[in-house]
């Protein structure tokens, strides 16, 4: 990194010297200044990004690199507002019938990007195409106790629920819920070619898709406000000094994933600046209970593993002012549901290596943990470190790049991103029945009773001491049985360039957001 770092500093002092007239990359450093209108819009902002997604169908999966561009193109049908309120999007409104039967009516003159009106036969389209298994199973474990879609009329559709469910709300109003897709265009072009072509309601559509650039044009149809810029081009960089060099020289407005070591480095050239803000993403480990030729399968040793883990230290090394060790599998946007006092594990490598030895670990087996090299930031140095502590109590590991991810390996690297502010949205719909490490055959566990009971409770009681109560039960299940254990709640740095206004609430989602109200252009 230090050869980065000089290669920086030698492009941030270029990058002044350019701004006071010297040729070169001078004119590429004054890029938001040149293509402002004097109606307050860009022609073009450029956004350097670590990684784009392989996929554009937003019902088919949702991750972490697909997210930042599904909000700008798709809308969901309820939305959480800079608050926390749950408010319409696409809906005008909505009215529980009964306790299992919801109505939700459309804003009238809404369209796809094609030009075709957005009805209630859309709606019931994206959702029967959810509940029928489509995709990976992301969006559908959300909708957990949906059990049909109706239409009513061309504008009303009717929810029909399994169950009570006090969240389901919170889950129509998620950022990674069910963003509504055309029925027409979807079935005239197929699912697969959906994938790399889509179209939403959202302000913005896609008009150029390659490995190695996305390009978004604003849609003048749109229902909602105009955003500022005219065009957004997303562009990979997946190495961060590739990234870090193109902002500083001009080639990009906005980058993502900004390295912790190179904060100061950006913040310090002049017409830049660093932002950055917590997520609502915890890193974590999960482990394979599964596998009776393993040792992973005793849980004494999955214990001692969790408990060598120094998290404080991780994040101190790290990471910079925004990522937390937090207290158990929880976020504090949870209200209520937040267990404030709940301790969480506690870095204990003495009560550790008695754990090793009572489990009968012999020394010889190699823990290995499978990651996807540079995915997660600072997944790599998370992963080489954890090795280290894995050692101090006698454990044998290392870390394994693979792009083809198994519930089966020994310990895999995921997060855990906050579907909605309740633990039904994130540890719940993670490790509950239904999701990826609970499935029979390719799963890495099977819920307790104790586990299934918690997640029951918060789907059907009212009544907010059960609740908490419940919530405290799954962090406990979890730090005890331990399916996996949670690293860290991290950050998202991004370097931006001045002239750009970019109000960072809905980056926690781990979107990036450039949507009127978003993004305003100051210079």
């Amino acid at each position: 990194m230090a050869g980065t770092l000089a290669l920086l500093l030698a492009l941030s002092g270029c990058g002044q010297n350019a701004a006071s007239g010297s040729t070169g990359s001078g004119a590429a450093q004054n890029t938001v200044s040149d293509s402002t209108q004097g109606d307050g819009t860009l022609d073009v902002l450029r956004v350097g990004l670590a990684a784009l997604p392989t996929q554009l169908d937003p019902d088919y999966s949702i991750g972490i690199a697909s997210i930042k561009l599904f909000y700008n193109i798709f809308d969901t049908l309820l939305f959480t507002d800079k608050e926390g309120n749950i408010c319409g999007q696409l809906a005008d409104s909505w009215e529980w019938q009964d306790d299992v039967t919801l109505n939700v009516t459309l804003r009238e003159g809404i369209t796809f990007q094609n030009g075709e009106p957005c009805t209630a036969d859309d709606v019931k389209f994206t959702f029967d195409r959810i509940l029928s298994g489509y995709g990976d199973g992301t969006i559908a474990v959300l909708y957990e106790t949906l059990d049909s879609v109706e239409k009513i009329n061309d504008l009303t559709v009717q929810f029909k629920l399994k169950k009570p469910d006090a969240a389901f709300e919170q889950r129509l109003g998620s950022i990674w819920g069910a963003s509504i897709v055309p029925q027409d265009y979807v079935t005239e072009i197929g699912d697969e070619a959906f994938q790399t072509a889509p179209i939403g309601t959202g302000p913005y559509q896609l008009t150029e898709y390659s490995p190695e650039k996305y390009v978004l044009e604003r849609y003048d149809g749109f229902w909602g406000e105009a955003p500022a810029a005219r065009q957004i081009e997303f562009i990979a960089y997946p190495e961060a000094s590739a990234r870090m060099t193109a902002l500083i020289t001009g080639e990009v407005d906005i980058i993502n994933d900004v390295p912790a070591d190179a904060k100061d480095t950006i913040a310090n050239t002049e017409g830049l600046n660093v932002v950055g803000t917590d997520i609502k993403n915890i890193h974590i480990y999960v482990f394979n209970t599964k596998n009776e030729d393993s040792i992973m399968s005793n849980q004494k040793f999955r214990q001692a593993l969790t408990m060598a883990i120094d998290r404080q230290t991780l994040v101190d090394t790290l990471w910079t002012d925004y990522a937390k060790v937090p207290n158990g599998h929880q976020f504090e946007s949870y209200g209520d549901l937040y267990i404030e006092d709940y301790e969480g594990v506690q870095y204990d490598p003495e009560k550790a290596r008695e754990l090793v030895k009572e489990s009968g670990y012999d020394g010889e087996e190699v823990i290995t943990i499978e990651m996807a090299d540079g995915y997660y930031t600072n997944g790599n140095q998370a992963g080489e470190a954890i090795v280290g502590m894995w050692a101090d109590i006698g454990v044998k590991a290392e870390v394994v790049y693979t792009d083809k991810f198994s519930f089966q390996a020994d310990v895999r690297a995921w997060s855990s991103a906050s579907r909605f502010d309740n633990p039904l949205g994130a540890l719940w719909l993670l490790f509950g029945t239904g999701s990826s490490p609970a499935n029979e055959e390719t799963g890495s566990w099977t819920p307790t009773e104790e586990f299934i009971e918690a997640g029951n409770t918060l789907i059907d009681s009212t009544d907010l001491e059960e609740q908490r109560q419940a919530a405290r039960t799954l962090m406990e299940v979890f730090d005890t049985y331990c399916p996996g254990t949670y690293l860290y709640q991290a950050e998202d740095l991004y370097g931006i360039r001045d002239g750009l206004e970019w109000d960072m609430t809905y980056c926690e989602n781990q979107i990036m957001p450039f949507r009127a109200g978003d993004l305003k252009v100051t210079g």
